[in-house]
């Protein structure tokens, strides 16, 4: 009888379990957890940032860099989170001079000075692995620099592993011609 009783209960046990999912959603703190933890450990001087998170969209070179369950659970989150907006007091980044952490200014206008755009990170299943962009934008001629990062987690921290579509823009005065000439102080 306590053999029968035992294989009842590890069938419903079994059963139970494999029903839940084995991966828990990420939450809103883990998501800025993990940003945070990104910025101190890349030094990253994220000071002002525009509210809007951006998305990345995933296509094969980067798809690559993750499992089949991890790319049900990025979609799964992508939904979750699709209109999670930049909030106050939620992002730090270290002031190397003053020797402590600062809240990162969230502009909602977004169109003046120099400010960070950053994307809603992909993150794997197991958290070990986050793809996520962070453009610098000064909002005037001399443009800016971006890129998307893998980064994964060794031993407590974030390591930047491979970067994808670095870019950087840079003022190039434009030189204007008068009669073929190019005028004196332009």
């Amino acid at each position: 009888m306590k053999k029968k009783t035992f294989l009842i209960f590890s069938i419903l046990a079994t059963i139970f379990l494999s029903s839940c999912k084995s991966t828990p959603d990420l939450t809103e703190d883990e998501v800025y957890t993990i940003i945070n933890e990104i910025i101190v450990d890349d030094s990253l001087p994220i000071y002002q940032a525009c509210w809007k998170f951006r998305n990345i969209k995933l296509t094969e070179n980067y798809k690559k860099e993750f499992t089949e369950e991890d790319l049900e659970f990025i979609d799964e989150q992508n939904e979750i989170f699709k209109d999670l907006k930049i909030q106050p007091n939620k992002l730090k980044w270290y002031q190397k001079r003053q020797k402590a952490f600062e809240f990162t200014s969230v502009d909602t206008i977004c169109d003046q000075g120099i400010l960070y755009h950053i994307s809603f990170p992909v993150i794997s299943a197991d958290r070990k692995k986050v793809l996520i962009e962070f453009q610098e934008d000064c909002n005037c001629m001399l443009g800016g620099q971006g890129g998307k990062d893998l980064y994964e987690k060794k031993n407590g921290h974030w390591i930047r592993t491979k970067s994808f579509d670095q870019w950087i823009s840079q003022n190039k005065k434009p030189q204007i011609k008068t009669n073929g000439q190019i005028p004196r102080n332009f």
